[in-house]
């Protein structure tokens, strides 16, 4: 039999308190690391606390700088608006507040917290795109912490008015069918009687009333005074169109005296069949020169005192026949009675007062009429190229002429750069550049390269230093087709009264109605703007009250209006009108202006008028033009160059600055430049 032994061993008491008291510290170290950790999360719940606390208060301290200066940025902005004593300097800037406090809404002076606050003109400060103007306000305290914030401002122009007034004459009134189709404003009343139509806000610095007008956007009575400018804001117009060479010294003291007219020419250099490119304008500067170059010569009127050959209207007005050819050729009065007329390619082997009535023996009164009853009778100021019978007959400078070189009827190729009694001034810059141009024209065009010397460019491809200003120093004459951006001021020099008539219509190449902003006009003068009195604006009555009348003006450039006044621009009279030149003369009762009895016409401008003094326009009893106004919308946004403006500012943008790297004058140096 055999014997079983175990394996296994019954520990004994002393041996398991051996075993525990090996594992004594693991407890103590569990206890430890708990109240580190609670220790921890108390420290971090305290840290949090505080932190939390900490950018609350930076919160409200940001809160409390940027309070400050926005509220100083509308503080400048206020005072901008309304102190006219401050001056914003072309460079640098100027300081409206040091050091200063804010009060907060609720009475309170919000601690700890200074400001400083400037303004300057920023962008492009010369004005020739508009102008801008930026206020920076710093809000600092002991500390050195800084908030820098800078709001731009845009300055508003008076091109954007459809008609402003400075004064507002008693009797005057906007009456049944005259209409405004922009922003209007008056420094005393506005008045109206009968119902014009207002499109858009009427206001008055006193009140705006009279009639049942239609306010489409509304009245403002008590608005704010705005003043014209001053002529020291417009003395650095001159530099401007000398460093063009386009300024311009006048004949004549002033409207009635004239004999300065400037025509704004487009020509299609690059023959696509359009004057729509930004090179293609031109102005050209006629000067009637010597006794025969009276003003009637550019302000000629069949309506009065006509006599045999030698007035005015005999070489300025005719008619147009076709030759052979079938070419519409145009024929002055005076040649009608001339031998080599009749015996010209129209009537072949006739003899004087033999062919028709647009033919006659004896230039009289009633000759005259029979003239005019040929629809296509009408009247050019002195220089036109139709003139080429007139104009070269006794041309300058004195030499040998030949016959058939003015013996025939004129069209708009038959140029002449000097005559008897005037000359087309030639441009005093490098012609070179125009010339070349001149090489692509084509068809009607073509004849332009002989006479390149008078065309002045207003373009910089053509005339590098060109800042788009014209300058005349006395009175002038304009019309035309203008290709561009162009303002022109007529500033009074001397004896030279700066005033400016119209003898034609004045028209965009591109209708402002169909293309915005293609092209813009601003026309300045010291004294009165006038739509002139002359045979081509103003029906014409050759043979008194019982003879036939004709609108003289024709489509010549594009505008099929012959009976209204055409001006696309806007107008600024800073000490007299913008207004119509014998307005209330021989009624004609032919050419009402919508439901106006004005004779004339309308006036159709695109564009605005600013000027000292409102002026009657028409008598609502057959005489002047009616006002059909409306604006380029254009206008809104932009401006002629260096078009001066109303001290008025409107918000453009803000923008914060890095106040580690901030210095207020690299700031604006930073921020202003120029041409």
């Amino acid at each position: 039999m055999s014997t079983f032994h175990s394996s296994t061993r019954v520990r004994r008491t002393p041996e398991l308190w051996a075993s525990r008291l090996s594992r004594r510290g693991t407890a103590l170290i569990l206890v430890l690391l708990m109240t580190v950790t609670l220790a921890a999360i108390a420290m971090s719940a305290i840290l949090l606390t505080g932190s939390g606390g900490m950018i609350g208060r930076y919160y409200d301290r940001e809160r409390d700088f940027r309070y400050a200066a926005e509220a100083s940025l509308q503080m400048g902005k206020a005072r901008l608006l309304r102190d006219t004593t401050i001056h914003l300097p072309d460079s640098g800037y100027v300081t409206l507040i040091s050091g200063g406090t804010i009060t907060g809404a609720d009475g309170i002076v919000i601690p700890n917290v200074k400001v400083n606050l400037y303004a300057g003109l920023s962008g492009n400060t010369t004005g020739q795109f508009g102008q801008f103007a930026s206020i920076v306000a710093e809000a600092y305290d002991a500390g050195g912490t800084r908030y820098v914030r800078r709001l731009e401002m845009q300055a508003e122009n008076f091109a954007r008015y459809a008609m402003f007034t400075d004064t507002f004459s008693g009797g005057l009134c906007y009456s049944t069918g005259e209409f405004i189709r922009g922003r209007a404003h008056s420094n005393q009343i506005w008045n109206s009687c009968g119902s014009p139509t207002y499109y858009d806000t009427v206001s008055a610095v006193q009140t705006v009333g009279g009639g049942s007008p239609t306010y489409m956007k509304g009245k403002i009575n008590g608005a704010p005074y705005i003043p014209i400018p001053p002529v020291s804001r417009l003395a650095t117009l001159h530099n401007h169109a000398l460093s063009g060479n386009l300024d311009v010294v006048p004949n004549g003291t002033d409207l009635s005296s004239v004999r300065t007219r400037i025509e704004f020419t487009a020509i299609d250099l690059n023959a696509d069949s359009n004057i729509t490119d930004d090179n293609e304008g031109f102005i050209r500067v006629y000067q009637a020169v010597g006794t025969a170059a009276s003003a009637g010569r550019l302000r000629s009127s069949l309506a009065f005192g006509v006599s045999s050959g030698a007035v005015a209207e005999d070489s300025l007005c005719g008619d147009f026949h076709t030759d052979s050819s079938g070419h519409a050729n145009f024929y002055p009065v005076w040649v009608h009675n001339q031998a080599w007329f009749a015996a010209g390619p129209l009537f072949p082997g006739a003899t004087a007062g033999a062919v028709n009535d647009k033919f006659v023996g004896t230039i009289n009164s009633s000759a005259r009429d029979k003239m005019m009853q040929n629809a296509s009778f009408r009247c050019y100021m002195s220089g036109d190229p139709h003139l080429v019978a007139t104009e070269r007959r006794n041309r300058l400078p004195l030499g040998t002429l030949n016959n058939w070189e003015w013996q025939k009827g004129g069209d708009d190729t038959t140029l002449t750069d000097s005559t008897k009694y005037g000359y087309w001034q030639q441009w005093s810059g490098d012609p070179t550049p125009v010339i070349t141009a001149l090489t692509g024209t084509n068809g009607k065009w073509q004849g332009w390269k002989a006479h390149a010397k008078t065309l002045w460019p207003l373009y910089r491809t053509l005339n590098p230093n060109s800042k788009g200003v014209i300058h005349v120093h006395g009175p002038v004459v304009l019309s035309g087709i203008l290709r561009g951006r162009v303002t022109l001021y007529a500033a009074t020099t001397g004896s030279q009264v700066g005033q400016v008539g119209y003898g034609d219509d004045l028209v965009y190449a591109q209708d402002p109605a169909s293309v915005t902003c293609a092209n813009l006009l601003g026309v300045i003068s010291d004294d009165d703007q006038m739509i002139l009195d002359n045979a081509i604006n103003s029906p014409q009555r050759a043979a008194g009250s019982s003879g036939t009348y004709r609108w003289t003006d024709g489509d010549d450039n594009g505008m099929t209006t012959s009976h209204d006044f055409v001006l696309h621009g806007v107008t600024m009279s800073r000490l007299g009108t913008v207004g119509v030149e014998n307005f209330s003369s021989h009624p004609e009762f032919i050419g009402p202006c919508n439901a106006a009895i004005s004779g004339r016409g309308c006036i159709r401008q695109a564009g605005g008028v600013i000027e000292e003094d409102i002026s009657a326009t028409y008598n609502n009893a057959g005489a002047g033009f009616g006002e059909n106004r409306s604006v380029d919308v254009c206008l809104n946004t932009m401006s002629p160059p260096y078009f001066p403006t109303t001290g008025r500012y409107s918000d453009n943008r803000f923008y914060e600055i890095d106040p580690a790297r901030y210095n207020i004058t690299t700031l604006f140096q930073s921020l202003q430049g120029g041409f």
